[in-house]
């Protein structure tokens, strides 16, 4: 005959074997991911974070560059997944979340445009331990998704159609994307400009580009504004007129040196007013644009390593931009030299000495349709 137990230690052991349960129940929630349910294991480098406490550094000082002010992963999760943990059971929910969903909440809040797997549309429901648990099963393989129906493949013919409109697309973006590297070619002012990582406060998108030349993306030096209403460099628009023609590397709507003007004063203001992280090593001071190469200046190794804006001066304007009366003062050693040569040789014919010199200067370049003209009238 089998012995069977008394009712009193019978309930005992079945109440021991049920906390067991719970128990293992539990330590197998510490492999899965609170926010996506996957398990850590395919993250290869089993990275985990605390769903409850305060966020990590890193996180921190995004969100400082960011001016926002978030300070426990909570509140986090909740403006990004709407999950609220802060009613979690242990017995019930993981405690800690995967680097994937990590860095779905750093791509929310950052200005990077890097792709990262998204798990899941939908919130993991968590729920008690019972004899049929999902957790206790899948321990090993993970929470299973539900797969999608594939959708009805597009026909034949509005397959080409996308497929020629993308290669047309993507012929386009080379083309500008190769004319831009040209100009950032011909400005080469990497030596002179400052980049806009250099900015202190990690502003929109559009605000940097609204502060940045649209030739060499460095924030503006000695900005002018074209009458397309488009703001570049001095120096790099100048450099790009001289050589890829007259008009708005942006537009290319027609744009001359004398057209070129500069900024209104409120833009200007806030331009002088942003501040910049000091390039120096072991200085992590933040100064205005406008205070920039003073500081800069006061470092040993500022003559060699370090930025200055334009050199620590405003570069040379282009001749044809500046008044007459500044034409006159940069040409007047010139001009005392023509005229010297003109009463030595020409007997002081000036105007057929600089109209010689213009010819010469045409045919150097290689305009000889121009000379010929010109030589016809001389």
């Amino acid at each position: 005959r089998a012995l069977k137990l008394h009712p009193k230690f019978s309930k005992k052991f079945h109440a021991d074997g049920k906390s067991s349960d719970k128990a293992i129940h539990q330590a197998r929630l510490r492999h899965f991911c609170r926010i996506c349910g996957n398990h850590f294991k395919s993250d290869g480098h089993n990275r985990r974070y605390p769903v409850h406490g305060p966020v990590d550094a890193k996180t921190q000082s995004l969100f400082r560059k960011k001016e926002k002010r978030v300070t426990s992963w909570p509140d986090l999760i909740a403006r990004v997944f709407r999950i609220d943990v802060k009613s979690d059971v242990d017995s019930i929910h993981p405690t800690e979340f995967c680097h994937n969903c990590w860095s779905i909440m750093h791509r929310k809040f950052s200005s990077a445009h890097s792709q990262v797997y998204c798990p899941r549309n939908v919130t993991v429901e968590w729920h008690p331990h019972t004899p049929s648990c999902d957790i206790c099963f899948t321990a090993h393989q993970g929470l299973k998704r539900k797969r999608h129906q594939p959708n009805v493949q597009l026909s034949k013919k509005l397959k080409t159609v996308l497929n020629h409109a993308r290669r047309d697309r993507r012929k386009r973006t080379q083309a500008r994307v190769s004319s831009k590297e040209v100009m950032k070619k011909i400005s080469n002012c990497s030596k002179i400009h400052l980049s806009t990582k250099l900015l202190a406060v990690d502003f929109p998108a559009h605000f940097v580009k609204s502060i940045s030349c649209q030739i060499c993306e460095h924030i503006l030096a000695d900005p002018v504004e074209t009458t397309c209403k488009h703001l570049f460099c001095r120096i790099c628009i100048l450099r790009c007129l001289k050589v890829m023609g007259s008009y708005c590397p942006s537009c290319r709507y027609p744009c001359f040196p004398t057209d070129l003007e500069s900024p209104v004063k409120s833009f200007l203001s806030i331009l002088n007013s942003l501040m910049v992280k000091c390039p120096a090593q072991e200085c992590n001071e933040e100064v205005s644009l406008e205070k920039y190469n003073h500081h800069v200046s006061s470092h040993k190794e500022s003559k060699e390593t370090l930025v200055h804006i334009n050199k620590g001066g405003r570069p040379r304007q282009h001749l044809l931009s500046l008044t007459r009366r500044a034409q006159k003062h940069r040409l007047r050693e010139l001009k005392i030299q023509v005229k010297e040569f003109a009463d030595k040789e020409e007997g002081g014919d000036v105007k057929s000495v600089c109209l010689t010199l213009f010819l010469l200067a045409l045919r150097a370049r290689n305009e000889h349709r121009q000379a010929d003209e010109l030589e016809a009238i001389m």
